[in-house]
């Protein structure tokens, strides 16, 4: 076969896409462009440096996470968490998570502790100096670590499809409790079920993690909405 030199500027301009994806998640889920917010091609091309057209693809990449909301013309809309969309999220994340926490105790072993632990002990610590964007981080990187130690593919490639908007979820629910420290706290039972290959713990614990605290966010919401 010859040459295929042809192909060669597509994979430039798709990793351009990538980076100015990556660079505008970071933008939404630290808070930097507010959920709500109305942006354009052509303030974000001029703010990156970038074409419209870069830019038009990396939002698309961010309305396939559900971090962007696609209006008519070329305004595009921040994702802004309603009562609905905690409702949905919060039930999705107790399924999988749930799946994740039985299989992850079933499938534990000691590189498995040792990277769940760290998570822990990363969250314990951000919990006591780090930001509410950094805590928030924190908390989601111990839930993945979970979901990547069920080692179920299929699983795994579910959750990576709602984990931005999981992230944004997460923030919300932070608040709720009373100190970042209640936050961490609240994540050992179910770490240290898995760390003890406890399947059935594991799965109620994270299905209650999610379900409380999802229900109490979703109340919060519609009594904001009404």
């Amino acid at each position: 076969m010859k040459n295929l030199s042809s192909l060669k500027s597509p994979i430039v301009k798709e990793s351009l896409d990538r980076k100015a994806a990556t660079q505008l998640r970071i933008a939404v889920l630290s808070g930097e462009i507010p959920p709500g917010t109305r942006i354009t091609e052509q303030f974000l091309a001029s703010q990156m440096g970038l074409s419209r057209g870069t830019v038009r693809a990396a939002l698309h990449r961010l309305v396939s996470e559900g971090l962007i909301v696609q209006n008519i013309y070329s305004n595009w809309e921040v994702m802004k968490l309603t009562a609905e969309d905690a409702d949905e999220l919060y039930t999705l994340r107790a399924s999988l998570e749930g799946l994740a926490g039985r299989l992850a105790a079933r499938r534990v072993d000691q590189d498995s502790r040792a990277l769940l632990s760290a998570a822990f002990d990363n969250l314990a610590e951000v919990a006591k100096s780090g930001s509410e964007v950094d805590l928030a981080d924190a908390d989601l990187n111990l839930h993945h670590t979970i979901v990547e130690i069920s080692q179920n593919k299929r699983l795994i490639e579910h959750y990576r499809q709602v984990e931005g908007q999981l992230r944004m979820y997460i923030g919300s629910v932070n608040g709720l409790l009373p100190t970042p420290e209640a936050v961490a706290s609240s994540h050992q039972p179910m770490v240290d079920a898995i760390l003890a290959g406890d399947e059935t713990s594991a799965e109620e614990l994270l299905i209650e993690h999610s379900e409380v605290y999802g229900e109490k966010l979703n109340r919060l919401l519609l009594s904001m909405e009404a």
